[in-house]
Parts: structure tokens; C-alpha cells; sequence
């Protein structure tokens, strides 16, 4: 090929001091993000070193022209016209930006060049390069170098560096062969012909149908706009190429950036338990030897599909790995965002489109920058930015080839903490895949040793298991006898003082015994909310037997059932509940028939119950329908009475309220937690368990503490202030909205999340929470150990969801007459004595940096919306955050393609939220794929008998509701038809109906820009911030145009000016010279001559 430039490729004349072009497909990217996040440093390149010895700031400023000179893409501001059209303005002259900083103090020096390394460019004004050199007290100098990702990239980078190192030396630097601005040129003629279309076709066949977000766990929920904010951990992984993973690369025929890819890949399976993955990655795209020493933005990236299934080894993972890139790299040039237009995902603010996971591999050797007659080294500079959600960096370092690995995240999605623990899990797992590259992956441990042995340490409190020598009947009379005329229950007009309460219970107590109660004896409760259940349950334990609560308002056969499975051979009744009692099979006995004659003689004495002895059988609903009992001992209720004191310090000076269902676990707490105290426990009546009934009682008894539900905590009226003896609210049960703890919390109030399965006696964790803090559940209570584990038992990385395990004196014996089940779900425990246990609970969870237990739903309940993994949760807390809604539920409806999004809200009283205002308020906090599609509006949400939300009973949208593919729909108002018309012209469309979607109709970002500025005028006028953000927001012309009349009702007062750069380019005719446009068709018609390398 000619290098040299045609004839006609003169220098320009006076007149003509500025040329326009095209800009490339990755330009065009950037300049849609760029104006989607203006003013952050998120894609600035930097470099910084250290001088020591001269330095000739002449021969560096007369270095830094030359390559200006040099390099047009270092002489280029962008523009974009006012039809949207984006163009790269080369400046025919230029100087370069140079700024000398002096006396700065040694200490200081670093926090300078991080600050200017994160000043943002304008990209309409320039420079995009700039040099700034700051001389140190101690005599030394930092030069740092920092170019915008529009017109350098790693590569260009490296060539800018050894250009100024050789022109500091005072020689001459060549012409270029060819300038960015030819390539873009080039790119886009061929990209107009369609020479990219087979290799756009090949990556979007690949990743169709794969997941549209991926993501290690959060740390925070998702941002309904993602922001350019990031941090970065960096790591040494050791020997590269030369080393292990050189050797285990080469048996598998790949190459060292084929195995680190496949175990990034690995790492990401594991932390995100997915087996198909999309990994993006960057290609140098200088596969032409003209392109080698051109700066310029060349790097392009492309996506990778991986899979995971099958369980492969590393070694297998790598072959696989291989071969996708292999079939790609015939491919590499094809523009990623004709790949994105292709797949055609809905668009989303909240994520990168196709690729959130990046891998970057640089096996060059490092930036380097030399200045003759002094040593300079290199400064890294790490900047608070990320591009991608998660991104892993790795590069050769040092003269040794060792490889240093730097994790890029985005800060609103990941903590510090949580990253830093990954660096040591990545680090695990690679070296055990490089020991056993034939093991299959789910073989290989990602958690160190001693990371395991720190994590079921801090998780463990089984040493405070509290003494069994006294046991809870015990310890209620130890408190009867020391104050004997304090309130122990209140419920209606009942009022026992702890001397009657226990009068009552022993008489009670005495009766049972005569009717052969014994220790394991079972006896039925089939009573009502009254004072007699309290009582009777208190007498059961007096007497040595266990209790088995019974709900009389269940069916009889369900009734049966448990009578039977649990081998009750005595029911307590009330006048109630006694015909119904009679006709269950089993003898009875009245618990209100308090003029009943005592024993004639006292009934043998019998031994009182031993620590390892039944107190109670409780059943649960049984994923096959049938209820299953939980059978508990002495010991692990007595560690349940004296575990929660940490969390919940109950005194005898206080009221506590009993709300919860007898036959629900909670309500064995509620029970003898306060009267373990001495505190004074009021019942709550059926009609005072909710809203203002609920609020009254709780006012009107001064209670001090309640376990509450949140479902019912949440149907709360405005209490704020109303409740000034209320100290601790507890909850649990279900998942905890943070709009809960923001509503009931006050200063003097603690508000607790208590978990635990009934297997494991009521509650594991507990956790404090306030406001504005994520609502988790907590650490393990005195008696316990809670593990989260992986599927063979062992310990998850941080923040990786696994499986709750809990082990402890608070376990339960297992299910009665369930042998098998008991086996399945009470396993051995690897973590503890010989002989111990743990409850596998079905419930998943992750533990953060900080320790902390997060709950996550159950394992056999996973909810995904077209692939997606969606945390209902989330969804349901946000919708109840609005002052509308008193409360709120979500659930999947429909399946394949029908899939669907449902909200279920209750009003709040007086209110009447529309659709069109809950879409509005959630579409400011959740990303697109989590808002609901339809929502149903209720009077109350169906709810079971122990106060949560029965899912199983919420209705089925109604069918008249609109599906999507709705019809044409004309404008109806100004603002509608101004909209439509603008899209009509962008879209070169007859008709756009208001509810038509911008990118359905063929859309994309470059096309949005054009929208934004012909919207522009308007929302000046408006005083209205109309930003790419908002058009991204609201895709329809309804919504857009409800979105700009909005902002004409409510003009900010603080109005932003518009985005720099807005003014309409020079044009082409205007700007661009004859003897340019020859450079380039010359320039283009050279590479077409040349056939590309593949790398």
C-alpha cells in the first residue's frame, strides 16, 4: 500500500481552520452517554508519573505540539447539529494544553493529579487532551497526562506517551499514513454498504435470548438511572503467563486471556448462580498495520455468551471459552451498537444495554514515559469512575510479568467492603481451578480457609445457649412468687395478677395430670383468643405435657389431621369451642369450667419435665398441602425465653400485646417472654388486630412493646407521635418494607426485625433498624449458629446468596411422625460437635461485608419476569412508600410471553392514586423491567389468620385490562400532537399514536439526541432541564408529553442551562475543503485495498 498522501492532501488554507466529519459507531456511543451523564469524568484516560531529575519544560511543551501536531483526533471537538446529526470538528491547528502547578507539597501531590485527572471535558469545546506537570517541594515533578475516551483510547495511550518521549528527545516524529478522522469516514461508508452486517449478525444470533441484566449481588437496590460513580479494588494474582496459568493454558491450546476469561466467568457463576452469562470485552480493532500508531478511539466492544451448564471443569470452561471467541474473531470489527439496534432490548436507564460485565485483559507491557536525563516512574491513578457495573482489569506488571487485577464497580450498586472480599474469593478460586483444572467448578472452594473459619465464628453464639436448671414454667413461678400482685394478663375484662395466673394454671394443672398427663403427653388447645389460652397453656407445662395449638376456625378434617399426626390425647376447650372439640374424637376437658372440683386425691407424683422433654407441637402449612408439626423441646424453648433479652429487654415494667395467632409461632414469644419478665401481657381481641382498632388498643394500653406482622404493621394509620409508650415494635414473619421503618420510627423507638423459622423456636436473628439503613435480619441470637451455605455445605463468598442453616440449642426435635421430612431438613452439621445439627430452612440469604444477614425470599420461590430475576419485595415496599397507598403486593401473572408484572394496592383512606401516578412514582425509583404492567386496585389484600399477605387468594387482573400492541391512538393535546410530530420527523413515520414506544418504532440513542433537540426550544421556554435521561424515562409519546407538561405547570426556579455544545455545527459545504475531501476518499479507497489481519 501507498503511504504517502495524495497530492492533493495539501495543508489548508487560511480560510479553512476547522473540517467536519462523521464520527465513528463507538463515538456516536460515547456522545449519546456522554450527554446522558454530562460533566463526570466517567471516560477520561489517564496516565501520571513521577519525575526525579531534570526537567525541560520547553522540550515538553515543544514535545506535547508535536504530537497535537501529530495527531488530528487530539485537534477534535464533537458537535451535534440541530437534526441530531453527530460530527468530529478536526482543528487545522493546534497547541497543546499545558499547565504548570508549583510548590506543591510531596504529600499533596497525588490528591492533585486524581482531582484534574477527574475534571470533566467539554467535548463541544476542547481541548480533549491536557497536560499538566505540578513541581514538588522535595524537587521532584508529577506530569500527568489526561485525554477524553473520545479521541484516545489504552492503545492511543501508549502511542501518545512514546511520542512525547521521543520528541523530548528532540527528535522529529513521521507523518501518519492515514487520521482518525479518515477511519470513522471509512467506517461509515462501509457500515452504509452493509460490510458489517455478517459480523453484527453473528454476535446478535449468539446473545439472543440470553439475560438482559446481569449482576453479582447488591449491595443497594438498582438506581432507576445508573450513574457514572465508581471505585476500584486492585489485587496481584501472581505469576502470569509464565507461571501456572501460562501452563494451564497452553495444555488446552488457548491463551493466558482465554483462561483468566473463563475464570471470571467462573467467579461471575459462582457469585450470581446463573449458568448463562454475557461477559463484554474490548478488542484493540488496530488489526491493520496503518492503524497502529493512529490515536484515536479504535478500541470496539463485543459480548461474549458463556455457559456454564453441566457442571464443566475449568479446563473444560476454558475449551468452551475458546472456541466462542475463535468463531468471533472473524467478527471482532462489528459495531457494538449496531449489535445492541439489533437485539433490539428494551431500553433501560438503570443499565448498560446487553453487556454489564466487562473482562480486559492487557498483555502489553506498561504505560511508560521517558524524559532523557531523569527516571520516571509510573503513578497509578485510580479514578472514582465506572463504565460497566463490574468490571475485572488485569494487566502484566513489573518486569517479572506478574499479572496485578483491579475490580471496577459502580458505587451505588456495590460496597468497598463487599469488593475487597471479592479480590481474596476470585484469588481462591483461581488457584484452586489452576491446582485442578480437570475438577468440575462446583468442586472448587472460592472462600479461603481462614475467611470460612472468621465467617462461622462470628455467626456462632451456641456457647451462650442459656443453663437448664431452671425451665420456663419454673422460672414463671419463681416470678409469682417474688411479686405475686403484679398484672400478668390482661385480655377484655379479664385481669389475672401473676398469684392468680399461676392459682389458675396449677389448678388447671392438676385436672390434666388426673387425666394422664405426663411428660410427651400431647394436649389439644382448641380455644379461643381469651385468657383461658394463655392459662392453659401454661398449665400444660405445669403438668409435664406438651401443647398443641389448635385454631378453631380451620376445617374440620384439617383439625383431624393434626389430632391425629401429632397423638393429642386430651383437648382444653372452651364453652366456645366445645361442641366442636366433642366431635374430633378425643377426650376433652373445659379450661373455663372454673368451678370444677379438684382431684378427690392428689395424682402421683410425677417427675417434672427434663430440659430435652416436649413443650409444644406446632404445625405449618406443608408445601404438599399437608400440615406438618414441629415438634419443640424444653430446652430450646427456654433458650428462646432468654435469648431474645439482647433484643428485645423486656422489664416487668412493661406491657406487652399479644397479637399474632395461637397456632402461629410468634405467639409462643408472646406468651412466655413476658412473663419469664414479670412484665404485664394484655391479649388482643379479633376486632383490635388491625388499623385504627389495632392503634387504639396499643394507645389505650399504653403497650409498650408488640411483634407485629409488617403486613398488619403497615395497615397502621398516621401514628406518629400518637404512640408515646410504644419502645420496641418487632416484626417479622415476611419480608420488611424500609417504608415501614421510615413510617413507625420515632426517637425513644426501636423497631426489630426477628427471624426464624418455628423448626428453629421462633427467632435465629434479630436486627435493628432505622431509617435510611437496609433492612436486614440481623445476626444469630445467644444459643444459635446460622450458617449460608452453597449447596455442599460450605460457606458463600460475601454477599453470595446461599442457602439458611441454623444449628443451636434453640433447633427444634424435628416433625413429628415424619421421620423422612425430619431426616431431609434437620441434617448433621459439618460446623459443629460430633452428633450436632443444623435446619436446612429453605429460606435463601446473603451476608454483607459488615456481617449483616440479608433475607431474600424463599429458594423454591424464585420470581423472574422474562428472564429476569426480580425481588418482589423491592416492587412492594416502593409502592407503598407513596402517601396513597396504605399497602401494596406484586406477583408474576401469566406465563411465556404473556408474563406480567401486577401491583396490588390498597388506597389510603380519602385517596384515589391513579395507574398514571403510581407508574410515575415507581418509574422514579425502579428500573424499567421491575414496574409493574398492570395494577389492581383493592380495598383490603387478602390476608391468612396470622395477619400476612395470602398470595395464594390475590385476584387475577381483570381481562377487559389493555395488553400491549394496543391499537392506534391519535394525540389529543398540544403537547401529545408536538410530540408525535417530532418523533414522525426523527422516525421518518406517516403517524406515531400516543402510546406508541419510541424504540419499538425504531428508535435508538443517535435518534434520541435529535428528539431532545427539537424538544429543546420548548423546554428552555419551560425553564425545564429536558435531559436524555427523561426521553429514556418516557418512551411513549403519552408519557413524554404528560412529562413536559409537568414541567410547564412547575417551572423550576433553578433552572439548569442546556448542556454545552448545543449550537448547530459548521457544515460540511461550509467547513471542509476540496483538497480534504480528496485526503479522504484516497485515505478510504487504501483501506479498502488492504485485506485485515485477524488477531
Amino acid at each position: 500500500m501507498d503511504a504517502e498522501r495524495p497530492a492533493t492532501a495539501e495543508a489548508p488554507s487560511a480560510e479553512a481552520e476547522e473540517y467536519e466529519f462523521p464520527v465513528s459507531d463507538a463515538q456516536s456511543r460515547l456522545l449519546v452517554l456522554d450527554r446522558m451523564n454530562p460533566g463526570t469524568a466517567q471516560y477520561n484516560v489517564p496516565a501520571a508519573f513521577a519525575v526525579r531529575g531534570p526537567l525541560d519544560l520547553g522540550a515538553l511543551t515543544r514535545a506535547l505540539d508535536a504530537v497535537v501536531a501529530r495527531h488530528e483526533s487530539l485537534r477534535t471537538v464533537f458537535r451535534t447539529a440541530a437534526d441530531g446529526t453527530q460530527a468530529q470538528i478536526v482543528r487545522a491547528s493546534g497547541r497543546a494544553h499545558l499547565t504548570v502547578e508549583k510548590d506543591v507539597r510531596a504529600d499533596e501531590a497525588e490528591a492533585l493529579m486524581r482531582a484534574e485527572a477527574a475534571r470533566p471535558f467539554d467535548p463541544a469545546a476542547g481541548p480533549l487532551l491536557r497536560c499538566t506537570v505540578y513541581a514538588v517541594d522535595d524537587g521532584s515533578h508529577r506530569v500527568l497526562l489526561v485525554a477524553h475516551h473520545l479521541v484516545c483510547d489504552g492503545w492511543s495511550l501508549g502511542v501518545i506517551l512514546r511520542d512525547v518521549s521521543t520528541a523530548y528527545a528532540g527528535a522529529d516524529l513521521p507523518e501518519l499514513p492515514l487520521q482518525f478522522p479518515d477511519y470513522a469516514a471509512w467506517q461509515r461508508e462501509r457500515q452504509a454498504a452493509g460490510a458489517y452486517s455478517a459480523a453484527v449478525a453473528h454476535w446478535a444470533e449468539r446473545l439472543r435470548g440470553a439475560p438482559e441484566v446481569l449482576s453479582p449481588p447488591l449491595d443497594a437496590p438498582r438506581p432507576a438511572v445508573r450513574t457514572a460513580a465508581g471505585g476500584s479494588e486492585r489485587f496481584l494474582l501472581g505469576a502470569g503467563p509464565r507461571g501456572r496459568l501460562g501452563e494451564v493454558a497452553r495444555s488446552r491450546g488457548a491463551t493466558p486471556f482465554m483462561a483468566l476469561f473463563a475464570a471470571y466467568a467462573a467467579f461471575l457463576g459462582r457469585l450470581t448462580g446463573r449458568d448463562d452469562l454475557v461477559i463484554g470485552f474490548p478488542v484493540s480493532g488496530r488489526d491493520r498495520p496503518e492503524l497502529q500508531e493512529m490515536a484515536g478511539m479504535l478500541t470496539n466492544t463485543l459480548a461474549l455468551r458463556v455457559d456454564l451448564s453441566g457442571d464443566p471443569s475449568y479446563g473444560e470452561l476454558i475449551d468452551r471459552v475458546r472456541a466462542a471467541l475463535l468463531a468471533g474473531q472473524p467478527h471482532q470489527d462489528a459495531p457494538f451498537e449496531s449489535v445492541v439496534n439489533t437485539l433490539a432490548p428494551a431500553r433501560d436507564t438503570s443499565h448498560d444495554p446487553v453487556v454489564q460485565l466487562v473482562f480486559a485483559y492487557d498483555d502489553d507491557t506498561e504505560l511508560s514515559l521517558a524524559l532523557t536525563g531523569a527516571r520516571v516512574e509510573r503513578v497509578v491513578l485510580d479514578l472514582d469512575t465506572a463504565k460497566f457495573d463490574f468490571h475485572l482489569h488485569v494487566e502484566r506488571w513489573g518486569t517479572a510479568g506478574d499479572l496485578s487485577a483491579q475490580f471496577i464497580y459502580r458505587r451505588d450498586l456495590f460496597e468497598a467492603a463487599t469488593v475487597r472480599a471479592w479480590t481474596h474469593n476470585f484469588r481462591a478460586l483461581l488457584d484452586a481451578a489452576l491446582a485442578r483444572p480437570d475438577a468440575p467448578l462446583a468442586v472448587l472452594d472460592a472462600v479461603p480457609d481462614d475467611e470460612r473459619r472468621r465467617a462461622v465464628a462470628a455467626a456462632d453464639r451456641t456457647a451462650e445457649a442459656a443453663p437448664t436448671d431452671r425451665l420456663v414454667p419454673d422460672l414463671i413461678a419463681d416470678v409469682a412468687a417474688a411479686r405475686p400482685d403484679a398484672t400478668a394478663l390482661v385480655c377484655g375484662d379479664v385481669r389475672l395478677s401473676y398469684r392468680e395466673l399461676l392459682a389458675r394454671a396449677d389448678t388447671l394443672a392438676a385436672r390434666l395430670r388426673a387425666a394422664g398427663v405426663r411428660p410427651g403427653f400431647r394436649v389439644g388447645l382448641l380455644l379461643p383468643r381469651s385468657a383461658e389460652m394463655g392459662v392453659a397453656a401454661l398449665a400444660v407445662l405445669r403438668a409435664g405435657g406438651a401443647y398443641v395449638p389448635l385454631d378453631q376456625a380451620h376445617p374440620h378434617a384439617r383439625l383431624a389431621h393434626m389430632i391425629e399426626a401429632s397423638g393429642t390425647g386430651l383437648l382444653v376447650t372452651a364453652e366456645e369451642t366445645a361442641e366442636q372439640g366433642a366431635g374430633l374424637g378425643a377426650p376433652c376437658l373445659r379450661a373455663d369450667d372454673h368451678e370444677a372440683p379438684a382431684p378427690t386425691a392428689p395424682p402421683e407424683p410425677q417427675a417434672a419435665p427434663a430440659p430435652e422433654d416436649l413443650a409444644y407441637v406446632l404445625f405449618t402449612s406443608g408445601s404438599t398441602g399437608v400440615p406438618k408439626g414441629v415438634a419443640v423441646e424444653h430446652r430450646a424453648l427456654l433458650n428462646l425465653t432468654r435469648a431474645v433479652r439482647p433484643a428485645f429487654p423486656v422489664t416487668a415494667d412493661d406491657r406487652v400485646l399479644q397479637f399474632v395467632s395461637f397456632g402461629f409461632d410468634v405467639a409462643v414469644s408472646d406468651l412466655f417472654f413476658p412473663w419469664v419478665a414479670g412484665a404485664e401481657l394484655h391479649i388482643a381481641r379479633d376486632d383490635e388486630r388491625l388499623g385504627d382498632a389495632l392503634a387504639a388498643r396499643l394507645r389505650d394500653s399504653r403497650i409498650t412493646y408488640v411483634f407485629l406482622p409488617p403486613s398488619a404493621a403497615m395497615l397502621l394509620p398516621d401514628v406518629h407521635g400518637r404512640l408515646p409508650h410504644l419502645r420496641t415494635l418487632a416484626v417479622g414473619g415476611e419480608a420488611c418494607p424500609a417504608e415501614l421503618v421510615e413510617r413507625l420510627s420515632e426517637p425513644g423507638r426501636r423497631i426489630v426485625n426477628a427471624y426464624g423459622p418455628s423448626e428453629a423456636t421462633v427467632y435465629a436473628t434479630t436486627a435493628d433498624l432505622r431509617p435510611g439503613e437496609p433492612v436486614v435480619i440481623g445476626a444469630p441470637v445467644p444459643g444459635s449458629r446460622v450458617h449460608v451455605l452453597d449447596a455442599r455445605l460450605r460457606t458463600v463468598p460475601t454477599g453470595v446468596t446461599g442457602e439458611v442453616y441454623i444449628a443451636g440449642a434453640s433447633l427444634a426435635r424435628g416433625y413429628i411422625g415424619r421421620p423422612g421430612m425430619t431426616a431431609e431438613r434437620f441434617v448433621a452439621d459439618p460446623y459443629g460437635p460430633p452428633g450436632s445439627r443444623m435446619y436446612r430452612t429453605g429460606d435463601l440469604a446473603r451476608i454483607d461485608a459488615r456481617g449483616r444477614l440479608h433475607y431474600l425470599g424463599r429458594s423454591d420461590s424464585q420470581v423472574k419476569l422474562r428472564g429476569i430475576r426480580i425481588e418482589l419485595g423491592e416492587v412492594e415496599a416502593l409502592l407503598a412508600g407513596h402517601p396513597d397507598v396504605a399497602v401494596a403486593a406484586a406477583a408474576v401473572r401469566g406465563g411465556g410471553a404473556e408474563q406480567r408484572l401486577v401491583a396490588y394496592v390498597v388506597h389510603r383512606e380519602g385517596a384515589a392514586p391513579s395507574d398514571d401516578t403510581l407508574r410515575a412514582h415507581l418509574g422514579e425509583r425502579l428500573p424499567g423491567y421491575m414496574l409493574p404492567e398492570v395494577y389492581v386496585h383493592l380495598d383490603e389484600l387478602p390476608l391468612n389468620r396470622s395477619g400476612k399477605i395470602d398470595r395464594a387468594r390475590l385476584p387475577e387482573p381483570a381481562a377487559e385490562r389493555q395488553e400491549a400492541g394496543r391499537p392506534y391512538t391519535a394525540p389529543s393535546t398540544a403537547t401529545e400532537r408536538h410530540v408525535a410530530e417530532v418523533w414522525a420527523r426523527v422516525l421518518t413515520l406517516d403517524r406515531v399514536g400516543v402510546h406508541d414506544n419510541f424504540f419499538d418504532l425504531g428508535g435508538n440513542s443517535v435518534r434520541l439526541l435529535s428528539v431532545l433537540d427539537a424538544l429543546r426550544d420548548r423546554a428552555d421556554a419551560a425553564g425545564d432541564d429536558l435531559t436524555m435521561v427523561d426521553l429514556f424515562r418516557h418512551p411513549t409519546v403519552a408519557a413524554l408529553a404528560a412529562r413536559l407538561d409537568r414541567a410547564d405547570d412547575d417551572v423550576r426556579p433553578d433552572g439548569t442551562p442546556a448542556t454545552a455544545g448545543e449550537s448547530a455545527t459548521t457544515t460540511a459545504a461550509e467547513r471542509r475543503g476540496g483538497d480534504r475531501r480528496a485526503r479522504q476518499h484516497a485515505a478510504a479507497q487504501r483501506l479498502r485495498s488492504r485485506k485485515g489481519t485477524s488477531r
